[in-house]
């Protein structure tokens, strides 16, 4: 039982080095599989604990509100909804860069996509 507790408390400095705050601007694109072009992507965010709150879109002009977001350690799951669109991001954070992927659906399409972020701010 002790060595349990000791190792416990040993890795808990390691557990709360990736959750590192997200609280700023995260600049960076997205490319749809089979695409020839990136699209750019814009996020401006405030972490409060385990709560992810913000908006993102393609620029500071153009911003939807972020929901259902969730932050496990190093990952980062949240979606967003522009028009018909629904974009729910699938994110791993390292230091001041995010990746992953991307699924869009909309009514009657959908499509994957990879994302790169960095934070500008």
């Amino acid at each position: 039982m002790n060595i349990r507790i000791c190792i416990v408390l040993l890795l808990l400095p390691l557990c709360t080095a990736f959750a590192a705050d997200l609280t700023g601007k995260w600049s960076g694109t997205f490319r749809a599989t089979g695409a020839d072009h990136d699209i750019p992507q814009l996020f401006i965010l405030q972490q409060d604990g385990a709560g992810l709150h913000g908006s993102g879109g393609p620029d500071q002009s153009e911003q939807y509100p972020i929901e259902n977001a969730v932050i496990n350690g190093d990952k980062v799951t949240f979606e967003l909804t522009t028009g018909e669109w629904r974009f729910s991001y699938r994110l791993r954070v390292s230091g001041g860069e995010m990746s992953g992927d991307l699924d869009l659906k909309s009514e009657n399409n959908a499509r994957k996509a990879k994302v790169s972020l960095k934070r500008v701010e």
